[in-house]
C-alpha cells in the first residue's frame, strides 16, 4: 500500500518539479525575489507535517536548483543559501547519501563564516547533523569534533532545539568509545528531554530506551537491560532491532539458545548484520559449521537489503570469519581476516599485513571494537607459535598485546569519570596478564634481551594507573592558560556528584534513587563538558595522554645500597616477583599462587581477631607463607634491609611485618630483620623520590580524637553507635599544633585547618564498605546529627586539596581495607587520602586494640621528631611496643598499621658531630706515635 502511494505520489509531483525546473532555467538574469520564491517553495515541500520519499526528493531538486541559480547570477542573500545548504544536506542524509550530505554541511559552515556577525546558535543544527553523518561513515575523529562542538552550543545558548537528538547521538559515540556509563548518562538525558514535551514521538522514547538497556547490558546489568526490551516489545515499533539486542544481551550472559531464540526473531532483510551475531552465537557453541553457514548468508543479505549496512558490520563480520578460520585451524587466513576488521575498527590504519600493528591513538577517536580485534589478534599468533614454533609469532603476539594495552590506556584517559575507568580496568586485566606472561617466556628464551624488564614494565603501566592519572591531572591544570573559573566549575561538579552518592547511600526508597541517579547522570555529563573545555588547552592535552612508564633503571639512581623494591604481579594462577636494587635487577615466578592465597587467607583470618589473651594461632600459615614467598623475595634481595613493597591482588591486605622472617616456631619476624614500607605503584615511587621536599620549618599536627571521652549515638541508617576510644586522646596527647577532642572534634572543624598543618592524625572509627566502596567513610564528632555533614566520605577525598600534608596518620580501624580493583589497588579510605594529594598515609588494616594502636602511635611520634624517616620511625615503635611489657604482643596488635607513600623524614636530621671521635682518636694516637719516637731518639743517644 505505501509503494502504490507513494507512486502516485511521485507521479504527480513530477510534472511540478520539471515545470518547476524548466521555468528557471531559461539562461536569463534571475531577480532575487524568484530565487527567493523557489526557496519557499522547496522549504514548504521539505516542511511537510507528512513527507514521503517522492516530497523531499522533489524539495532536494528545488534546493539544489537554488543553490545552481544563486552560482550563476550571484545576487542571493547568504541567510537564504544558509539555510539552502542545511536543508539539503538533511534530505540527502534521509536518503543515506552521508558524503554528499557532508559537503552541504560544510558549505553552511563556510557561509557562516564568513558571516561573523551571525548568531553561532546558526551553527548548533548544522554540527549536530554533520556529527551524525560522519559517525554513518565511521568517521568517528570528526564526528566526535562537531558533536562536541554541538554541545558546547547547546550550552550556550539552552534554547537549541531537537537537544534530545545531540544527547542520543553523543551516547552512541560514547557507546562506540566502551565508556558504557556515559552513554546511559546521555541517553537517560535525551530521554527526559522527551519526556517533557506533551507532543512527544512515541517511536523516539522507544529507541532512546532500547540504547539505555543496550548500555545496561555492557555494563552486566542483564535482567535490568531484558526488562526494558521486554517492555518495548509490546510498542511493535522497531521490533528487529529490539530483538537483536535482547538476543545480545543473552549471549553476553552466556544464555545461547536463548540468544539464538531471539536472532531468528530478526527479519535480516533490514539487519543482515544479524546473520553475523547467529554465527558468532553457534561459534561460542562450538558449531563451526553453523557459524560458517551464517556468515555466509551476511553479504548476499546486505546486498539484497534495503538500507546500506555500517562498514561496522562488516569489521564484525571479518572479525568471526577470522574466529571460524581459527578454529579450523587455518591460522594465515584467520590473520588476514583479522587484520582486515582491525583496519575497518581503526579507521586511521589501513596495512593489510597481519605484522603490523596500529602504534599510534593521541587525538583520534577510538572504537573499543579495535581492541577486541587487537586482542584477538594477539591471541592467535600465540596459538600460532604453539604450533609452528616459530619465534617472529611470540614477537609479533607481543608486538599486537602492546598496540591493544597502548589503546586500552588511551581509552582510559579519555574517559570522564573515574568508576567509568575502574569499569574498564575490571573487565580488561587479561590483557596485562598475557602480555607480561608472554615477555617472561621470550625472557626464557632470551635471558639478556631485556624481556623480564618489559614485563615489569608491562605489570607497573597496569598499577594504580587511575589514581596516578587524577593526581598527574591535577598537577596538568596549574599549567598557564588554562581558565580557573574551569577548575572551580569541575571541582563544584565533582563536590556535588560526591554529595548525590552520599545521599544514595541514606535511602533505600526506589523512587528517590532512580531521581538521585538522574541528578548523578547529568552532572556527570557536565563533567564531561568542562573537561572537554580544558582540553582545549593544547599543552595540557599533550601533557594527559603522554604515558611514560619508569624502567628497572630509572629506578635504581633513587635507590641507596639498602634498599630493595620489590613489585609483584598475579597473572592467573602465578605470581610474578620482580626486585629492583641499586645495582641489580631480578624476577621470579611463583607457581603455587592458589596455595599462597589460600595461607595469606587463613593467616589474615589469625591477624584480625584481636580477642584479649588469647593465644596468636597463625603459626602454621605463616610457616607456609615464608616457604612460599618470603624466601623466594629474600634470595632476590639479598641482605637489603629496607624493602618498598608494590603490592597486587590478594597482597594488598597483607602487612608483611607480620611475617616469619625464617623457618621454624620460634623464627624472627620481618619487623624485626626489615625495615618496610608500601608504594601503590613503581610511577609513585619514582615521582616522589624525584621531588625531595625539604622538612617543614616548624613538626606540626592537625590531630583529632572525637571519641576520647565517650561513645554515642550517629546518624547513620546502618552504622548509629560509635563505641567510645578511651587511648585516642593518649594517642595525640602532646603533640605540637592543633588537636581537637570530644565535641571539638568536627569535620568542619578538619577542613577548616587541614591545609595548615603538614602531619595530620585522625584517632577515631571508620566504616569501609567493601561492597560499595562510595559508602565508607570516616567519623567525626556528630555536632549537626546529618549523616553528611558529620562523616568524610571516601568520594569527597577525592576532591580535598591535600598536596601540603606530607604525613596523614588514620589510626580508625578498617581504612585500608575496601573493595580490590584488578591491580588499581583497594578502593579504601587511605587510597583516598593518596589521591587527594598526600604523600604518605598510615593506616589501618582492621579493626584493632586501642591502647596498642595509641601506644604504638605515640612512640611513632616521638621518632618522627627525632629526625627519623617515616618507616624507620613506625618500626621502631612497634619494635618498642613489641619488646615492651604489654600484655599481648602478637602480630594481630600491632600488624595491622601500614606506612604507604613517601617514606621521607619530616624533621631535619640534628647536626650529629660525628667527626669529633674520629678527630679524637686520631690526636690521640699521633700523641702516642710521638711518645715512642721521643723515647727511641733517647735510647739511640
Amino acid at each position: 500500500m505505501r509503494l502504490t502511494i507513494d507512486c502516485i505520489l511521485w507521479k504527480g509531483w513530477l510534472p511540478l518539479a520539471a515545470w518547476l525546473f524548466c521555468s528557471y532555467n531559461t539562461g536569463e538574469s534571475v531577480r532575487p525575489a524568484t530565487i527567493r520564491d523557489l526557496y519557499h517553495k522547496a522549504n514548504r515541500l521539505f516542511r511537510l507535517p507528512n513527507p514521503t520519499d517522492a516530497t523531499d526528493s522533489v524539495a532536494l531538486a528545488t534546493f539544489e536548483q537554488v543553490i545552481d541559480l544563486a552560482a550563476k547570477h550571484g545576487n542571493v542573500p547568504d541567510t537564504l543559501l544558509f539555510f539552502t545548504h542545511v536543508n539539503k544536506g538533511i534530505l540527502l542524509e534521509v536518503q543515506a547519501s552521508y558524503a554528499q550530505a557532508i559537503e552541504a554541511y560544510l558549505q553552511a559552515h563556510r557561509i557562516k563564516q564568513r558571516n561573523r556577525n551571525w548568531s553561532d546558535s546558526l551553527l548548533y543544527d548544522v554540527s549536530e547533523h554533520t556529527g551524525t553523518t560522519y559517525y554513518h561513515l565511521n568517521n568517528f575523529d570528526s564526528a566526535s569534533y562537531f558533536l562536541l562542538q554541538a554541545e558546547m552550543l547547546a550550552q550556550r545558548f539552552p534554547g537549541v532545539p531537537e537537544k534530545e537528538r545531540l544527547y542520543n547521538d553523543l551516547g552512541v559515540l560514547y557507546y562506540e568509545n566502551g565508556n558504557y556509563l556515559q552513554s546511559r548518562n546521555y541517553f537517560t538525558h535525551a530521554l527526559e528531554i522527551i519526556n517533557k514535551n506533551p507532543e512527544r514521538d512515541a517511536s523516539w522514547v522507544v529507541n532512546i530506551e532500547n540504547n539505555i538497556a543496550a548500555s545496561c547490558y555492557k555494563l552486566g546489568l542483564y535482567q535490568q537491560a531484558i526488562a526494558i526490551y521486554q517492555t518495548l516489545c509490546s510498542q511493535k515499533v522497531f521490533t528487529s532491532q529490539i530483538f537483536l539486542n535482547m538476543g545480545l544481551a543473552y549471549k553476553a550472559m552466556g544464555n545461547y539458545q536463548q540468544a539464538l531464540h531471539w536472532f531468528h526473531r530478526v527479519n535480516a532483510t533490514t539487519l543482515p548484520r544479524v546473520y553475523n551475531e547467529l554465527a558468532h552465537t553457534h561459534l561460542l557453541r562450538n558449531n563451526t559449521d553453523s557459524a560458517q553457514h551464517f556468515l555466509n548468508r551476511f553479504e548476499p543479505a546486505v546486498l539484497a537489503g534495503t538500507t546500506k549496512t555500517n562498514s561496522i558490520y562488516y569489521g564484525m563480520h571479518h572479525l568471526y570469519e577470522g574466529e571460524v578460520l581459527l578454529k579450523r585451524e587455518r591460522y594465515d587466513a584467520a590473520l588476514r581476516e583479522i587484520q582486515q576488521a582491525i583496519i575497518i575498527f581503526s579507521g586511521h590504519y589501513n596495512n593489510p599485513d597481519p605484522l603490523t600493528n596500529p602504534v599510534s591513538f593521541t587525538g583520534t577517536f577510538t572504537s573499543f571494537r579495535l581492541f577486541d580485534a587487537l586482542y584477538k589478534k594477539a591471541t592467535l599468533f600465540e596459538t600460532l607459535y604453539s604450533v609452528q614454533k616459530k619465534e617472529i609469532h611470540l614477537q609479533t603476539a607481543l608486538a599486537t598485546y602492546n598496540s591493544a594495552i597502548a589503546l586500552l590506556r588511551y581509552i582510559e584517559k579519555s574517559y570522564d569519570t573515574d568508576d567509568a575507568k575502574l569499569f574498564l580496568k575490571n573487565n580488561n586485566q587479561q590483557v596485562h596478564q598475557q602480555a607480561v606472561q608472554l615477555c617472561l617466556q621470550l625472557h626464557d628464551l632470551h635471558p639478556r634481551a631485556g624481556y623480564a624488564q618489559q614485563a615489569f614494565v608491562l605489570a607497573e603501566r597496569n598499577k594504580a594507573s587511575v589514581m596516578f592519572g587524577g593526581l598527574a591531572e591535577k598537577s596538568f591544570r596549574k599549567l598557564p592558560g588554562i581558565d580557573p573559573a574551569l577548575i572551580q566549575q569541575e571541582r563544584n561538579i565533582k563536590y556535588n556528584i560526591a554529595r548525590i552518592s552520599i545521599r544514595g547511600d541514606q535511602t533505600t526508597d526506589s523512587a528517590r534513587l532512580a531521581a538521585l541517579a538522574g541528578e548523578k547522570a547529568t552532572f556527570e555529563i557536565q563533567l564531561a563538558q568542562v573537561q572537554h573545555a580544558i582540553e582545549q588547552n593544547s599543552v595540557y592535552y599533550q601533557h594527559k595522554y603522554n604515558d611514560a612508564y619508569p624502567r628497572p633503571d630509572s629506578i635504581q639512581q633513587y635507590l641507596n645500597a639498602q634498599q630493595a623494591v620489590i613489585s609483584f604481579y598475579a597473572t592467573g594462577n602465578a605470581l610474578q616477583v620482580f626486585v629492583i636494587t641499586k645495582n641489580d635487577f631480578k624476577q621470579t615466578r611463583i607457581d603455587s599462587f592458589p596455595v599462597l592465597k589460600q595461607a595469606i587467607t587463613q593467616w589474615l583470618t589469625a591477624l584480625q581477631n584481636t580477642e584479649s589473651g588469647r593465644r596468636f594461632k597463625g603459626g602454621p600459615w605463616g610457616e607456609q607463607i615464608y616457604r612460599h614467598l618470603i624466601k623466594p623475595v629474600q634470595a632476590l634481595a639479598g641482605n637489603k634491609f629496607e624493602w618498598t613493597i608494590i603490592p597486587d591482588n590478594i597482597l594488598y591486605y597483607l602487612p608483611f611485618e607480620s611475617l616469619p622472617a625464617a623457618d621454624g616456631p620460634n623464627a624472627r619476624l620481618l619487623l624485626e630483620t626489615n625495615e618496610i614500607s608500601y608504594q601503590f605503584g613503581a610511577r609513585f615511587f619514582v615521582t616522589q623520590a624525584a621531588r625531595t621536599q625539604a622538612p617543614p620549618a616548624v613538626f606540626s599536627t592537625l590531630a583529632m580524637a572525637p571519641f576520647s571521652q565517650s561513645g554515642m549515638q550517629y546518624p547513620h541508617p546502618h552504622y548509629d553507635y560509635m563505641q567510645q576510644l578511651p587511648a585516642s586522646a593518649k594517642e595525640i596527647a602532646g603533640l605540637a599544633g592543633k588537636s581537637f577532642t570530644g565535641e571539638e572534634a568536627t569535620k568542619e572543624a578538619f577542613l577548616q585547618h587541614l591545609q595548615q598543618y603538614p602531619v595530620v592524625h585522625l584517632a577515631t572509627h571508620a566504616i569501609a564498605d567493601t561492597g560499595n566502596s562510595a559508602a565508607s567513610f570516616i567519623t567525626f564528632y556528630p555536632a549537626t546529627q546529618q549523616p553528611a555533614q558529620d562523616a568524610l566520605y571516601l568520594e569527597e577525598l577525592y576532591g580535598l586539596n591535600m598536596e601540603n600534608t606530607r604525613l596523614m596518620i588514620i589510626s580508625a580501624c578498617e581504612t585500608g581495607n575496601g573493595h580490590l580493583v584488578n591491580s588499581e589497588g583497594v578502593l579504601s579510605i587511605s587510597r583516598g587520602f593518596a589521591y587527594a594529594g598526600c604523600a604518605s598515609v598510615v593506616n589501618s588494616l582492621w579493626k584493632a586494640d586501642d591502647e596498642a594502636t595509641a601506644a604504638i602511635l605515640h612512640r611513632f611520634h616521638i621518632y618522627l621528631q627525632k629526625g627519623y624517616t617515616k618507616s624507620k620511625a613506625l618500626r621502631q615503635a612497634k619494635l618498642d611496643y613489641l619488646h615492651s611489657d604489654a600484655v599481648n604482643r602478637s602480630p594481630d596488635y600491632w600488624a595491622h598499621l601500614l606506612l604507604t607513600g613517601d617514606t621521607q623524614p619530616l624533621v631535619k636530621t640534628p647536626a650529629s658531630y660525628w667527626y669529633l671521635p674520629v678527630i679524637g682518636v686520631m690526636m690521640t694516637a699521633l700523641a702516642v706515635m710521638l711518645m715512642i719516637l721521643r723515647k727511641r731518639r733517647k735510647k739511640s743517644t
